[in-house]
């Protein structure tokens, strides 16, 4: 069986923000209790991660971790030519991607106890997102 649908996230600025129950619940309304579940990010400057939800300071210190390897360009006044601003936001596509897969056990996201589901906002605009949700399984 193939459970999918596209949701509409609420406009939210930069961040890292954990969409965990969101995928549960969605889960769970498939019927599918074995499987997989796919998600993707409608999005060059948002990405999909499983972070630490032992701590609620761990997923921002990630994202502030994920800028410092890769910072915004929003602030640079020296550029050499108009597309050196788009190389930072290149790097950030090499470290975090669009899409995300997880196992899918007794109906639920098959991750662990401590792990949750974020979605990363890179954009400092907040923006409405698109997030497709795949379930396949028995």
């Amino acid at each position: 069986m193939v459970y999918q649908d596209t949701l509409q996230l609420a406009e939210k600025g930069r961040g890292a923000y954990e969409i965990t129950e969101l995928v549960a619940d969605f889960i769970k309304e498939s019927n599918i209790r074995t499987g997989t579940c796919q998600l993707f990010i409608h999005s060059s400057s948002a990405s999909l991660l499983i972070g630490d939800i032992a701590d609620e300071s761990t997923k921002n210190e990630t994202a502030a971790f994920m800028a410092q390897l890769a910072p915004s360009s929003d602030n640079v006044d020296n550029k050499i030519d108009k597309g050196m601003d788009a190389i930072p936001e290149e790097m950030r596509h090499v470290l975090a991607q669009t899409s995300l897969s997880i196992p899918v056990s007794n109906a639920k996201p098959g991750i662990g106890v401590w792990q949750g589901i974020f979605l990363w906002e890179r954009s400092s605009h907040a923006v409405e997102r698109k997030l497709t949700i795949t379930v396949i399984g028995d």
